[in-house]
């Protein structure tokens, strides 16, 4: 029976510093979780300040550690890191720490922004290399980043036009007008290709937009002068043509001036 009090007596004993130890390790791994927080905290302001500085180098080392501290809160460091990578001349390294930043945080708007960018200007370059299949492929990658950037439907409108593929071109610029009416790069790439593809009361509101936007604007004018020539509007159209032959004329450029003759002419010549 003593042996037996002595037992209980120990296991109460035991019980309550069993206890005492389990909420101390809660509260020593409760501060640690804080402490990993306010260290990535630390780590970025000190990378923002170093980046300021132009101090690059210095700046992703100190995004690193954030990441190390804190990888599930890590998506603005990655994007940082791409930007100084950018920055440094490194693009192509730059997008692996945009495509981290996106797996940590799909809605991260600017490393979206990033990616897309880099796309757009690969594509360009593509583009001007007349390596058409590699810059539609390029810039399809940068509308699926940024539905909203018109500089990608734009350039990949134009791909599509240098490739033949018209209607895909024409669906591209209106993507951008339908968002900003006032894109008169959009309006007039939508207005000529309307043109060519016979659509002649479409392109005669893309042109009519750009003209609001832009009254000196003689590639508004001539296209125009070919839409109202296509619907049987012979006045609008000998007035749209001269207009375009005097801006062209005043702007120096002659030999514009002179191809917008030979359409006038073309399309309006008696029957």
């Amino acid at each position: 029976m003593k042996e037996s009090g002595l037992t209980l007596f120990r296991l109460a004993g035991v019980i309550p510093g069993m206890r005492i130890l389990r909420v101390t390790c809660c509260v020593f791994l409760l501060n640690g979780g804080l402490g990993h927080e306010a260290n990535a905290e630390d780590y970025m302001a000190k990378g923002r300040d170093l980046e300021n500085r132009t101090l690059y180098g210095p700046a992703m080392a100190e995004y690193q550690r954030a990441i190390k501290e804190t990888p599930e809160h890590a998506a603005e460091a990655h994007y940082r890191i791409g930007i100084l990578s950018n920055k440094l001349g490194n693009t192509e390294g730059g997008m692996p720490e945009f495509r981290a930043a996106l797996q940590v945080d799909p809605n991260h708007t600017e490393a979206r922004k990033a990616l897309a960018a880099y796309y757009v200007n690969r594509g360009a370059n593509a583009r001007q290399q007349h390596r058409l299949p590699d810059a539609i492929q390029d810039l399809q990658e940068a509308v699926k980043f940024d539905p909203g950037s018109s500089t990608a439907h734009i350039e990949l409108g134009i791909s599509y036009e240098e490739s033949g593929r018209l209607s895909e071109a024409i669906q591209e610029y209106q993507v951008v007008v339908t968002a900003d009416p006032k894109d008169l790069t959009a309006q007039i790439r939508l207005g000529q290709g309307s043109n060519a593809q016979k659509q002649y009361e479409q392109a005669t509101t893309a042109f009519k937009a750009v003209l609001e936007g832009n009254p000196n604007s003689a590639e508004a004018y001539a296209g125009l002068g070919v839409a109202y020539a296509h619907q049987g509007q012979a006045e609008e159209a000998k007035k749209a043509f001269d207009m375009a032959i005097r801006k062209h004329l005043v702007a120096g450029r002659r030999d514009l001036a002179m191809k917008v003759k030979q359409d006038s002419d073309a399309l309006l010549k008696p029957r």
